[in-house]
């Protein structure tokens, strides 16, 4: 997201989504009447491991002690609207944005949240329901830093690792970076009341 404004993609995805309404005032109504709102949620699994992340820490070579939690404690936490719109009785899309997350060394892009939810009785007692979700955009980064080991000079290294075993240019192998569609997913479910 370097050099553009998370919040400018934001307003995007959120241009774009409108764009797709029909034109007319009337359909637009309706539509909206057929909206709901199913949950208001801070964070997601990209967000949970960056959490994760904070707890550690490290000594400099002076013995300065290093906390992650500076380096990966968001100013505020991602949050996320989702909406449902049902289109019929038995089929709705589901839909929603998410603002992002940043911090000194990470970001989460905003992202657009995309799926459906269909359900259908087999008899009176008995209903199958099929739903499915991704998320577009959303990618989690992880930025480096620049360590200096003396004699070695100042190298770029993963954050996390510059005090492990590993050489400094293959902790960049570890970086962070995960699409926000790694949090897509398919549910069936059969339910039969007694």
């Amino acid at each position: 997201m370097r050099g553009r404004s998370p919040w400018a993609l934001a307003a995007l995805l959120l241009a774009g989504l409108i764009s797709v309404l029909p034109a007319a005032p009337e359909a637009q109504a309706d539509l909206f009447e057929d909206t709901y709102l199913i949950d208001i949620r801070t964070g997601s699994a990209r967000s949970d491991l960056v959490r994760r992340l904070r707890s550690g820490g490290y000594e400099l070579a002076d013995g300065t002690p290093l906390s992650l939690r500076d380096w990966y404690m968001p100013d505020m936490p991602e949050l996320t609207v989702m909406m449902l719109t049902e289109v019929t009785p038995n089929f709705g899309i589901t839909w929603g944005l998410s603002t992002g997350e940043w911090a000194e060394k990470y970001s989460i892009a905003p992202a657009l949240h995309l799926g459906f939810t269909t359900h259908h009785a087999l008899s009176q007692n008995a209903v199958l329901s099929l739903s499915a979700g991704t998320v577009l955009g959303g990618r989690l980064s992880e930025r480096p830093c620049n360590a200096d080991y003396g004699p070695f000079g100042v190298m770029a290294v993963n954050c996390r690792l510059a005090a492990s075993t590993l050489p400094p240019e293959e902790t960049l192998d570890y970086l962070l970076d995960r699409k926000g569609a790694s949090e897509s997913w398919v549910s069936l479910r059969f339910e039969y009341r007694f």
